[in-house]
């Protein structure tokens, strides 16, 4: 089924369309999926999504959200917030790549489902003025990637996921 709406974030306004898993804002095509957890999937890259009445939080960052033009007739729940604001929104696992220290992401150089070997290289983190090629420790496939280009970590963060 497609809808067809107008997104107000913070007094702009974006024409969208949804398709199945597709969603098109301003032209531009997404592969949208939530994860049971409540994580919202876009292209692959995993964003932690909360809204609230007229506020939408994305990675911790609040935005005034309108929506006129859209029809809903069953909404699903709102994912349990978290026990604490300060838990990381993903547990490290074996094959989890952390970021070394705090910085930016200036690259990611791996997609979901893309077989790594341990030692590639999956993203790219600048810090102190210095970029730091953050490698995959094992063999694998890439099951999640946590950041995008620009975005800032803290140390220790679960940037890439490799099962």
């Amino acid at each position: 089924m497609k809808q067809e709406f107008t997104l107000t974030l913070d007094g702009v306004e974006y024409p969208v369309v949804v398709e199945g898993n597709t969603i098109t804002v301003n032209g531009r095509p997404f592969t949208v999926e939530v994860a049971g957890d409540g994580t919202v999937l876009v292209d692959g890259i995993a964003y932690s999504v909360a809204l609230e009445e007229n506020r939408a939080q994305v990675e911790r960052r609040s935005y005034a959200l309108e929506v006129s033009g859209l029809r809903i007739t069953a909404v699903a729940p709102s994912p349990a917030p978290s026990p604490t604001p300060s838990a990381p929104a993903v547990a490290a696992s074996a094959g989890a790549v952390l970021a070394i220290m705090p910085g930016k992401i200036t690259r990611v150089l791996v997609q979901v489902g893309q077989k790594v070997r341990a030692g590639d290289p999956v993203c790219v983190l600048e810090a102190m003025k210095m970029e730091n090629e953050l490698q995959a420790k094992k063999d694998g496939v890439v099951r999640a990637v946590y950041v995008r280009p620009g975005e800032d970590v803290e140390k220790d963060r679960v940037l890439v996921e490799i099962e």
